[in-house]
This record gives C-alpha cells, sequence and structure tokens, in this order.
C-alpha cells in the first residue's frame, strides 16, 4: 500500500472540508425564506419554489437585506424598477442577492412565476 505524504493529506483533507462547506451553503441559499405560502398561506412544499434576486446600489443594503431577507419583502414590493428597495438609489448590477421563496403547490408556485413582482410582497418571515 502506498503512503500518503502529510502534506498530501492535509490538502486533500483541506480541500474535501472546502467543498463540503460550499454544498452547506449552497443548501442553506436554497431554503425557502418563508414557511407558508404566499399565496394561499399554507406551508410551504420545501420542493415547490422559486428563485427571485434582489439587487442593490451597495454592499451594505446586501448585508442589510441577506441578515432577513423576508423582512423586506414588502420594501422589494414597493421599490421602483431600477432602484435599491433599501434606500431608494440606482442599484448596482453587480450588488444582488437571490432568495428561494417557497410555495404549497405547483399551481401556487406558477402564479407567482408570472408575476413576482406583483407576489413577492406577500412573502412572510418563516
Amino acid at each position: 500500500m502506498k503512503k500518503i505524504q502529510p502534506v498530501r493529506l492535509m490538502l486533500m483533507m483541506l480541500l474535501g472540508l472546502v467543498l463540503a462547506g460550499g454544498v452547506l451553503i449552497a443548501a442553506e441559499q436554497s431554503k425557502p425564506i418563508n414557511s407558508k405560502c404566499p399565496m394561499s398561506g399554507k406551508s410551504v412544499d420545501a420542493e415547490k419554489t422559486s428563485q427571485y434576486t434582489v439587487q442593490f446600489c451597495c454592499g451594505k443594503c446586501k448585508s442589510k437585506f441577506d441578515k432577513n431577507p423576508a423582512a423586506y419583502t414588502q420594501k422589494v414590493a414597493h421599490a421602483e424598477e431600477g432602484k435599491c428597495p433599501m434606500s431608494g438609489k440606482d442599484v448596482d448590477e453587480e450588488k444582488s442577492s437571490t432568495v428561494t421563496v417557497g410555495f404549497c403547490c405547483g399551481k401556487c408556485k406558477a402564479k407567482f412565476d408570472k408575476d413576482p413582482k406583483k407576489y413577492i410582497g406577500k412573502v412572510n418571515p418563516s
């Protein structure tokens, strides 16, 4: 059996941790920000989700939103096109966050997907 050098072993372990961390981050980002369907009020089916991207003017506004996205859905719903929902300033195309919105069924998801801006304000915090 071939003996693995300590440095190579450490690098392999580090790579494993980095990959595992990426999987955990991706799983957290795909978790719905709501527990109740914004259309019906019923419990969310984790398999019925849509992604919604919000743009911001700066990293400060993005960070504030990222701490509790569901708390700001009303601001997002009422923001003018091309304006930051937090400050009202022009958005920076590079400053955005994508959230996952959950639904109870495919019918509610389809309705949201047709006009997400219209319904994003109905998403309540989990």
